[in-house]
């Protein structure tokens, strides 16, 4: 009513309570049965905050002794010692104070001569009392309720202690006496009841500590040492012994067995595969099979921790790691076959995944029936342990075959790059690692955090060193001695934009693999239905457990969504089999046609009106069926314009520019709206690259930009290798970026600047600080562009080719032995263009200059090799003058008349024609001869670019 959470609510309890000394509060929900609810039961929240160190700690002193007023008078003083210390939040005996007491003494003699039996006075007495227990139990599952008779009776008719005086006794022989008359009526006080462990009487004093204490390991100790001092300084009678009991764990004896079967099975493995890593990528299962055991007994109501539940965790200890073992195992087999890791690891998934999952589904088969009994013991002492290992081998399953492959690659690369670190760095990191672990061991004070922390230390410190070491690197001009000559080797480089993630790749691969295997297959019907067999059964399990079993709300709505793409999955691998089987049978083809449709969206309208029924919540109902329709709704548009390539920017008709904005909307939605299209820039480019001019030919989109780009890394490459004199660019690309002067094709500058204040400025950001060598530097560069003349004139009145210039002078600042221009002559006219060219050869003398055109003659006028791309793909790769040669043959050279010249222009690529008296002389390239009058020209280094184009279509 107050909109007020749990929290709150909690938070408004304790601050209510706290002052009453004799009440324990505690937030814990009853043990439920086994239908799965979700939710903790008995004590499950208070095991878990003990084993863990978490959440309020209680504390004990134990009183013993024989003389129980005297041990009470003890445990007042205590009480009262520990009430007055500033470090206690509240303290509680486990006795009360007395309850008053009646007590009849009977005159034995008397009774004896009235003839009046006690158990005669005993019946009476339990009539008496308004209610009495029949001694009977009534049971509802497996709880347990006494049955109690009641008389219903006025206000008005309460008994009071005269009506016990006059309370008739019958005796044997006849004739009724009032209970006065046999016996004394004495008022008194008793205990409620008196503790005794191995028959020795004993009380427990319980204390609780402020919560700064509790999140404070110092503070703890010290009010643990307050604590230890107050007891040793009291004045105890004989007879009486205290003990203080400052930490107390039930599940402490199977903490240590299974921090005993961990070592063990680490001591093993390691023996076994002789290496410390690989146990450790093994063992990596084992937390992540502790999240599936929570996860799954927080799902059925279970008690976190007990003793089923740790036996159950003891033996899924030995049987989650068998999954790792097989995969790593494989892996380390066909590694030493020579096979790369990556490589390794796909194979080894592929040709395991089949004795992963029967090993572990026959597991979970047969355990199941124990997590889904009902008996009395079944629910109490069977199931918690079979839903641990059910959940743990589960979830551990599937983290195997995903975070076992990343977790080895990861580690052993990690540890490769560790082991090529200098020594003083590795003694550092070991050195915090260290200082760390003495921190959480002074510090943190619960064992959940001191594992998380030590973890965080592990993985967080070489984290931050790497991190470091990669923020400190820097480009390097003298990387590569001067000396020596610089080299580009480029191997099987290829560029995919918009390509899938790895996992996404295999994936395809995967169904691409068993499409084919399915095509040479000839299907046979009855493997097919016992394929169909297990499938079935697993569905019809999954139905029965979500809508007629489970009662949690949360997980119904989560699961329903588990059914859904599973019947997708059942029925796209069985529904073309209906299609051939049933070719004949327009009903069946038409049923199969339309089922997908109809259950995309009627089964989230059923799951709705289920929703409905069992929250009535129209509120949210509202909201999800918004959400979920809406999904499907960017779902089925994105693949429907993906399935016809329709192009949003063009669309004509009524209500265009709305549709369009709603098209551009999915396309932005990840996953769901937005579908990838690969597109290969470069596809197996090997090549290499030495000191001088080096042109790149190609038409638009051959990829040469994009090579360009990788070379100087801009872009990374999705596959292959780029090596700079043997080093590879990948590993060492901030150090190479001082070795490579980049201008793009098109470039901005500050036109209301001169050239000398411009290029000032950009060497202030390339960190040339000194005054001298700045103006030095800015002078030589200008010069070698022979632009020294323009220096004090505005960029902005310059032309192109000058502003080329100033660009190539930009680049040169810190001297690059690697220049690399995209397009630089595009747009000049043919002077501007000679004196750049001219230029560029200059420069190349003394470096690599990487020159991108579309313009023949500044290939063939200035480059050393030439490397002709088309669709990504090398065509050509050599010497300009050589290039010529590969048309020899093909070009031809006829006349024809007007009439037969569109008919020739149609058939053959022409690369010029002009008129001749009355024929045109026509220029084209062939394979074969295109005329009977064609004869074979020589060559030109344009007709070899283009013959070399057309060859490859």
């Amino acid at each position: 009513i107050k909109d007020r959470n749990l929290a709150e609510i909690k938070e408004l309890i304790d601050d209510r309570v706290d002052k009453i000394p004799t009440a324990e509060i505690g937030y814990s929900q009853p043990q439920s049965s086994s239908r799965f609810r979700g939710g903790g039961g008995s004590n499950s929240g208070a095991n878990f905050e003990r084993m863990m160190g978490m959440g309020t700690q209680s504390e004990r002193v134990v009183i013993k002794g024989s003389d129980f007023d005297v041990m009470r008078n003890v445990a007042e003083d205590v009480r009262y010692y520990f009430e007055n210390l500033e470090s206690m939040n509240s303290v509680r005996l486990s006795v009360s104070d007395n309850r008053p007491e009646l007590h009849l003494h009977f005159d034995t003699q008397l009774m004896s001569y009235f003839d009046v039996p006690l158990s005669n006075v005993s019946a009476e007495l339990a009539a008496f009392q308004n209610e009495f227990s029949s001694g009977l139990q009534y049971k509802q599952g497996t709880e347990e309720y006494d049955i109690i008779i009641r008389k219903n009776v006025e206000e008005n008719e309460e008994k009071t202690i005269d009506d016990l005086k006059e309370l008739p006794i019958p005796g044997t022989s006849g004739g009724n006496y009032e209970l006065q008359q046999l016996s004394r009526t004495i008022f008194a006080s008793g205990k409620a009841g008196i503790n005794r462990v191995n028959q020795e009487k004993q009380i427990e004093l319980t204390y609780q500590f402020i919560s700064e204490v509790n999140n404070s390991k110092v503070f703890l100790e010290a009010a643990r040492e307050e604590i230890d001092q107050v007891i040793a300084n009291l004045v105890i009678p004989s007879g009486i012994a205290l003990e203080v009991i400052h930490e107390e764990n039930q599940f402490d004896e199977f903490k240590f067995l299974i921090g005993a079967a961990v070592l063990l099975i680490f001591m093993i493995l390691a023996s076994v595969f002789e290496s410390v890593s690989t146990p450790l990528v093994i063992m990596f299962t084992v937390p992540l099979a502790a999240i599936g055991s929570f996860w799954a007994l927080i799902l059925t109501g279970h008690s976190l921790i007990n003793t089923n539940t740790m036996i159950g965790f003891l033996i899924l200890l030995g049987i989650v790691v068998n999954n790792g073992i097989i995969l790593i195992d494989y892996t380390r087999i066909l590694r030493g076959r020579g096979i790369r890791r990556s490589r390794a690891l796909i194979m080894a998934g592929q040709a395991r995944l089949r004795p992963i999952l029967i090993t572990a589904i026959t597991t979970i088969i047969a355990m199941m029936p124990l997590a889904l009994g009902k008996g009395e013991y079944i629910t109490q002492i069977g199931a918690p342990f079979a839903i641990t290992v059910i959940g743990g081998l589960v979830l551990g399953t599937l983290f195997t075959l995903i975070f076992i492959p990343t977790v080895y690659v990861g580690l052993e690369t990690s540890l490769d790059w560790i082991r090529k670190l200098n020594w003083k760095i590795k003694v550092t990191m070991l050195l915090f690692y260290v200082l760390g672990c003495w921190g959480v061991y002074l510090y943190v004070n619960t064992l959940l955090w001191q594992i998380l922390d030590i973890f965080f230390l592990a993985t967080g410190i070489p984290a931050i060193a790497f991190f470091l070491l990669v923020s400190l690197r820097k480009a390097q001009a003298d990387y590569i001695k001067p000396e020596e000559e610089v080299k580009i080797k480029i191997q099987n480089l290829a560029k995919i934009y918009d390509q899938d993630m790895r996992v996404v790749r295999e994936w395809k691969k995967g169904k691409l693999i068993n499409e084919k295997y399915k095509k040479l297959k000839e299907m046979v019907a009855k493997q097919d239905l016992d394929n169909l067999i297990w499938q079935i059964p697993v569905l019809g399990f999954l139905i029965y457990f979500v809508y007629f079993y489970l009662e949690s709300s949360f997980w119904l709505f989560a699961l329903t969504h588990m059914i859904y793409f599973y019947i997708f999955f059942v029925w796209n691998l069985y529904a073309p089999l209906l299609i051939k089987k049933f070719a004949n049978s327009g009903f069946i083809l038409k049923f199969v046609n339309k089922f997908h449709p109809l259950f995309l969206w009627g089964f989230p309208a059923f799951n709705l009106v289920l929703f409905f029924m069992i929250w009535d919540n129209i509120t949210i109902i509202i909201f999800i069926a918004l959400l979920w329709f809406m999904t499907l709704t960017i779902y089925t548009t994105s693949n429907r314009l993906h399935k016809q390539k329709v192009n949003i920017y063009r669309l004509t008709g009524r209500f265009a520019r709305l549709r369009g904005r709603f098209y551009r909307f999915v396309q932005v939605i990840p996953i769901i709206g937005k579908k990838k299209i690969p597109f290969r820039a470069l596809n197996g480019v090997s090549l290499e690259i030495g000191r001088g001019m080096f042109g790149l030919l190609g038409p638009n989109g051959a990829g040469k930009t994009t090579l360009m780009r990788i070379i100087c890394g801009i872009l990374e490459q999705s596959y292959g290798k780029i090596w700079i004199n043997g080093i590879d660019t990948n590993e060492k690309r901030e150090e190479l970026q001082g070795l490579i002067g980049y201008l793009p094709q098109e470039f901005g500058t500050y036109e209301n600047m001169t050239a000398f204040e411009f290029l000032n400025y950009q060497a202030i950001l390339k960190n040339i600080i000194d005054k001298e060598q700045r103006e030095k530097m800015i002078n030589y560069v200008l010069a070698s562009v022979h632009m020294d003349t323009h220096k004090d004139e505005k960029i902005g009145s310059f032309s192109g080719g000058m502003k080329q210039r100033i660009g190539i002078a930009q680049i040169l600042l810190h001297l690059p032995r690697i220049l690399v221009v995209d397009e630089p002559t595009a747009g000049l006219d043919p002077r501007e263009r000679i004196r750049f060219r001219n230029l560029l050869v200059e420069l190349g003398r003394e470096r690599i200059v990487i020159f991108s055109t579309h313009i023949i003659e500044d290939i063939s006028s200035s480059c050393n090799h030439v490397a002709v791309l088309n669709k990504g793909e090398l065509r050509y790769l050599g010497v300009p003058a050589k290039m010529t040669e590969t048309a020899k043959g093909y070009v031809w050279q006829f006349h024809v008349s007007p009439g037969e010249f569109e008919t020739v222009r149609k058939e053959h690529q022409i690369v010029h024609h002009m008129r001749d008296g009355d024929k045109i002389r026509v220029r084209c390239i062939s394979g074969t001869k295109p005329h009977q009058e064609a004869n074979n020209v020589r060559p030109t280094l344009e007709d070899a670019y283009l013959w070399l184009l057309k060859k490859e279509n």
